[in-house]
């Protein structure tokens, strides 16, 4: 199983950074030895005992702006696919949940329109390590506003892009997402295009990067306006190919999906949004690399 793989790399990496550190390195890093023996460790409740394997970890800790709607409709949604497909599930804003012995457990990682520096050093690099050795990672909405990229370099670069703004007159609108990419398994069933309502994202460019762009936006069918605040003028490009608003990427085995879709609860009684989310899950669930760029 995946997680097992996940906890033998863990293991080799620490076993690896004991024998190798200098001594003066571990004499004059007081700072992390002094901030790790302070900080309580993260307890599990016990219904960990009870999960099931390969479970799912849905984190979204905010100290920027936080999406609380679409927060709740996401937890929501996991949990119901949770429920009907039997796997475990773990929800929690704590950050410290983000070690190599912590992360065994799980399958895959869902940062739930997660805003901020909420993750240490460390625990950024926990996080890292779990998707580069097979984890499947999902980054919904918020998650992509850039400020959890700002002291994150990692998720920078798998973002590949910059957030600038999104409407605000009116924020939500009806728009055509439309699919780039029909032959990859998240597009599976979703057709040309689909209509969508929900606060539309718009970026400084193109996504960076070996990435597969699985869907844009047809920016005809808004107004990518903002006349309220910021930049006024959101448009990307006349297609959608110009707009990207879903993409995959696949660093080292680990496979990312990001999707900009998901600011409020209504956003996830779309039944064409639920099957594209239901699509990301099995995909980075999956074994090799099919769908990989």
């Amino acid at each position: 199983m995946k997680h097992m793989t996940r906890k033998c790399l863990a293991l080799l990496t620490s076993l690896a950074l004991m024998a190798c550190a200098p001594q003066s390195d571990i004499q004059t890093n007081t700072n992390l030895v002094t901030e790790n023996t302070a900080a309580p460790k993260f307890k599990w409740p016990r219904s960990y005992d009870y999960m099931a394997e390969d479970a799912t970890l849905v984190f979204s800790a905010t100290s920027n702006w936080r999406h609380d709607s679409g927060i709740a409709g996401a937890h929501a949604f996991w949990a119901r696919e949770s429920d009907t497909n039997g796997t475990g599930l773990f929800i929690t804003e704590d950050a410290r949940v983000f070690s190599g012995a912590n992360l065994v457990k799980f399958d895959v990682v869902i940062l739930n329109s997660v805003t901020g520096p909420v993750l240490s050093d460390d625990q950024q690099a926990a996080l890292q390590r779990f998707v580069e050795a097979g984890g499947g990672l999902i980054a919904q909405h918020a998650t992509g506003d850039s400020s959890l990229a700002k002291d994150w370099p990692w998720w920078e670069t798998q973002l590949g892009t910059k957030f600038v703004s999104h409407p605000a007159d009116p924020q939500f609108q009806t728009a055509d997402v439309v699919t780039l990419a029909s032959d990859h398994p998240v597009m599976a069933g979703l057709g040309e295009k689909f209509s969508h309502t929900d606060e539309w994202y718009t970026f400084n460019s193109p996504v960076d990067g070996n990435v597969i762009v699985l869907a844009g936006l047809d920016e005809s069918t808004y107004s990518p306006i903002n006349k309220i605040y910021g930049v006024e003028d959101l448009r990307m490009g006349p297609k959608p190919s110009d707009h990207p608003i879903v993409w995959a990427k696949c660093p080292s085995s680990g496979k990312v999906i990001y999707s900009a879709l998901g600011h409020k609860t209504d956003s996830y009684d779309n039944t064409v949004h639920q099957t594209l989310l239901r699509n990301a899950m099995a995909w980075v669930r999956s074994e090799g690399g099919h769908g990989c760029p």
